[in-house]
């Protein structure tokens, strides 16, 4: 899954001439399309490559692509220069990158995909709890009763009624859950100081520096890899992962954020995991069932209903959200 940046107030990505709103409405969709298909993409790679070592490689080619497209753009910002900056970007880039990114494709392996995209889009509710619990947000009865739906169709789907149909494993399941905390954390830390950075520089140092935290242990497992047994589905399938899962909808989501309100960008993540499932049923023949459907329905009503209560304290709709890896 993708794994862009939380809200940013500004951004260096804008553009002179403000494009129209169905222009945006359009580019957003297509991020939605690419971060959908993203899970389907990891399931081929997975064909060639193992978990460890296909996150150091997605990491690593992320990291380089951005680095690129950053000096190449002629308004770049300064980088940091003081100590405190640079360990929030490490801390930022262990959780958000580096273990946000490793726990989705080892739960990837082991898990289907609508369950990682059902999974993955649980974020807003693991950051509002989060949020509680630091006293960062108060915890009202609206939003306690939207996380239970939501973690009740988690919990069902992980260990009740549809595992046994699709493939799925209940291992695969929970560390997928403990990607998507990761990422809520990297949330929660980005909302807090989200006028340190760009959202160029932000995703160009922590893919950067995820790659380096992720050495020790990406190194020995690409060093394992049987290069010559890496089929053209599993390349194409990281090339995705690489290009349309960690650069092209992030940047997208940057740029929308500039034209269109953060409620009306994140709305479109009540989507993604639909599209997920349907990439998933045509391109790798998953099942669909009626539990399935049903788990899935509960935790986005969960979801839905939280960020509704999310929005009542903040009337301008600006409620945090998360989008998958």
């Amino acid at each position: 899954m993708a794994s862009p940046p939380a809200v940013q107030p500004e951004t260096t990505l804008t553009m002179r001439k403000p494009a129209s709103h169905a222009r945006m409405y359009g580019l957003m969709l297509l991020a939605t399309l690419t971060w959908g298909a993203n899970p389907v993409a990891g399931k081929e790679a997975l064909t060639g490559f193992g978990p460890v070592a296909l996150t150091q490689l997605r990491l690593l080619g992320a990291g380089l692509v951005y680095l690129a497209i950053f000096f190449a753009w002629p308004k770049r910002p300064r980088l940091p220069i003081r100590v405190r900056e640079w360990l929030f970007l490490a801390v930022a880039a262990t959780a958000g990158i580096t273990f946000n990114q490793l726990f989705f494709a080892m739960g990837l392996s082991r898990s289907s995909v609508v369950h990682t995209g059902l999974i993955f889009s649980t974020g807003p509710v693991i950051v509002l709890l989060i949020s509680c619990l630091l006293g960062l947000e108060s915890l009202t009865i609206s939003k306690l009763f939207g996380m239970l739906i939501s973690f009740g169709g988690v919990a069902l789907l992980t260990v009740g009624i549809a595992r046994h149909s699709n493939g799925s494993h209940w291992l695969g399941d929970i560390l997928l859950l403990i990607g998507t905390t990761a990422f809520s954390v990297y949330t929660i830390l980005i909302k807090e100081n989200a006028t340190r950075f760009d959202a160029l520089t932000l995703n160009t140092l922590t893919f950067l520096l995820g790659a380096l935290i992720m050495l020790p242990f990406g190194l020995p497992a690409i060093w394992g890899v049987r290069w010559t047994a890496v089929n053209s589905p599993a390349w194409l399938g990281l090339a995705f992962m690489i290009v349309l899962g960690s650069i092209v909808p992030y940047l997208i989501f940057a740029f929308a954020l500039t034209e269109l309100t953060a409620s009306r960008v994140s709305a479109f993540s009540y989507i993604q995991p639909l599209i997920t499932a349907a990439f998933g049923a045509w391109w790798l023949a998953e099942k669909l069932t009626l539990q399935v459907g049903f788990c899935g329905g509960m935790i986005l009503l969960g979801v839905y209903l939280t960020e509704r209560a999310r929005e009542d304290v903040q009337p301008n709709g600006e409620a945090g959200r998360t989008t998958p890896p």
